[in-house]
């Protein structure tokens, strides 16, 4: 089985495939294709285009398709329930999160992680999305042709990169002093974040340990730095991406630099500051949320890939921040993990990951209710067959009516064919008595056909011609005694055929006599062959055989 995970990002699409095996899991290959740059091409045509042809190679039922939300699409919210059951947990998200999320809850579709379970409760990152981006993601697959296994969300996705994904939830016997104090009284929970800078958007993960407690999105992305190089050098955009993509640093320090130089790390800096206030806002709420304490900052994604960019956020954020690979978290990885690869494949490794995570910690789904997937193969099993199933459900039912009616009908048939045998034994064949039975009446059919099979063939050897009527017609065609000297020692006639053997006097009265016999054949051939006469002085042998029609007349049955 593969699943595949597909990041369709603002400026290109990953897509990775990773296969199940009896060793466990590997990362088999990846796919990127870079969405074209300028503002006035056609992105959703493009995408639907790209993934159309790549989907085609896949066998659709061997095959999980993931897709994933924007993480500015969902709300997640960091809860605690008094309950760790699955279920329950589900029934109350819709309660629990409706002050909380920016949306109707009844235009909403949930969903819920367990983080860990703390004696009978559970820490869970509950999630909430609107239906209209669910069907719009859904109406996209469709257009792709493609059904998605499962919907998923960014963030919780890339969190499976560095969490424990097939393993269940660490389970705690008691919930920690944190769950039961004031928030005042709250000890120090020791998180670091892990930054998935991409083209518009930054992801921002909140881990304590190896378990995803918290997650936020950050509208800043590479696209901020490429619109302000572009201000600054008014330049067209596509030639400021460029620049970005090639040439991008931050100085660190700004002795030995040329004006050019330092211009260029400004006007990227300036921009970087944005994203780092935001950052800054996103670490205040972890900080009240969990009373936390940042211990270091990992940053991914393409933007992440600025030269000194980690050290100038460090500067700002007074937090060590440091790339950190994607790749590297995965153990079976069958192409190159470079630095650019890395950069790019967290959330799609993730989405990938997801297509194969065990009921014991299952995925985040947004395909439910009236979203949730029908099993396509029965519905489409019945169109073909349906048809057919009811007429041979039909056809079943006549069946055992039938053979219920039978049994009288044939006792029926039998009394009266038994009546109308013995009246027509007793008319026809004169037949009584213990006679006027099924056996006399073929014994009386068969003596019968044997009479009249003996009579067709007297009637076709009546006029039958006999061997004397044979010799008599050979003789009169045989040529005048003027002609040849013919002494015929042997004349034997089987059936239709006849061998005429003897003596004349030289080779061409042989031939003649061969001439003469062809009157008397019945298919115009008379056959030279070997005699079996012994020689004689001054005379020449002959042999000939030959049809002659016998006048059998061929019996008809």
């Amino acid at each position: 089985m593969k699943s595949l995970g597909i990041d369709i990002g603002s400026s290109s699409i990953k897509v990775v495939e990773m296969q199940s095996t009896t060793k466990g899991f590997q990362v088999t290959q990846f796919f990127e294709h870079v969405l074209n740059a300028n503002p006035g091409s056609d992105h959703e045509l493009e995408i639907i285009e790209y993934l159309r042809d790549l989907m085609a190679r896949y066998d659709h039922a061997q095959t999980r398709f993931i897709l994933g939300l924007r993480q500015d699409r969902v709300a997640i919210r960091n809860k605690f329930f008094p309950f760790n059951d699955r279920i329950k947990i589900h029934k109350s998200l819709a309660f629990e999160l409706e002050e909380d999320i920016p949306f109707s809850s009844d235009n909403a579709i949930f969903d819920a992680k367990i983080i860990r379970t703390l004696g009978g409760g559970a820490e869970v990152l509950a999630c909430a999305a609107p239906k209209v981006h669910v069907q719009a993601l859904i109406n996209r697959a469709q257009d792709i042709g493609v059904e998605p296994f499962l919907i998923s969300a960014e963030g919780t996705a890339f969190g499976n990169v560095f969490e424990r994904w097939n393993e269940a939830p660490p389970a705690l016997t008691t919930p920690p002093p944190s769950y039961d104090v004031n928030e005042t009284e709250k000890p120090v929970r020791h998180v670091h974040l892990v930054l998935n800078i991409g083209h518009t958007r930054t992801l921002v993960c909140a881990f304590e340990g190896n378990s995803l407690v918290g997650v936020r999105s950050l509208l800043w992305g590479g696209k901020n730095i490429a619109d302000a190089i572009a201000k600054k050098y008014e330049i067209p955009y596509i030639e400021a991406l460029r620049e970005l993509q090639t040439k991008a640093f931050i100085l660190t320090n700004k002795q030995g630099a040329t004006f050019d130089q330092v211009t260029f790390s400004e006007t990227i800096a300036k921009a970087v500051r944005e994203m780092a206030r935001d950052l800054q806002l996103s670490i205040l709420e972890f900080k009240s949320e969990f009373n936390t304490q940042i211990d270091n900052i990992g940053m991914t994604g393409g933007t992440s890939q600025i030269q000194n960019l980690g050290p100038f956020l460090t500067q700002i954020l007074e937090v060590s921040v440091n790339r950190v690979s994607t790749l590297e978290q995965i153990p079976n990885v069958l192409f190159e993990r470079s630095q650019q690869n890395s950069a790019k494949l967290g959330v799609a490794v993730g989405l990938a990951i997801e297509g194969f995570k065990k009921p014991r910690n299952p995925p985040i789904n947004f395909m439910r209710g009236e979203f949730a997937r029908q099993n396509h193969q029965m519905k489409a099993l019945w169109e073909k067959w349906g048809h057919t199933v009811k007429v041979a459900t039909a056809a079943l039912v006549v069946l055992f009516v039938y053979s219920y009616l039978r049994e009288g009908f044939a006792l029926s048939l039998a009394e009266r064919s038994q009546e109308v045998l013995k009246t027509q034994a007793k008319n026809v064949a004169n037949l009584k008595g213990k006679n006027a039975t099924e056996s006399g009446i073929k014994k009386y059919i068969r003596e019968n056909k044997k009479r009249a099979s003996d009579l067709k063939t007297l009637a076709s050897v009546a006029n039958m011609n006999s061997a004397l009527d044979i010799m008599k017609r050979v003789t009169d065609a045989a040529p005048a005694k003027n002609a040849i000297t013919l002494d015929v020692r042997t004349l034997n006639v089987q059936d239709a055929h006849v061998v005429l053997e003897g003596y004349v006097n030289s080779p061409r009265e042989v031939s003649l006599l061969q001439q003469s016999l062809l009157n008397v054949s019945a298919d115009g051939q008379v056959k030279p062959q070997t005699s079996t006469l012994s020689a004689l002085q001054g005379r020449t042998a002959f042999s000939f055989s030959f049809n002659v029609d016998r006048g059998i007349q061929k019996v008809t049955r």
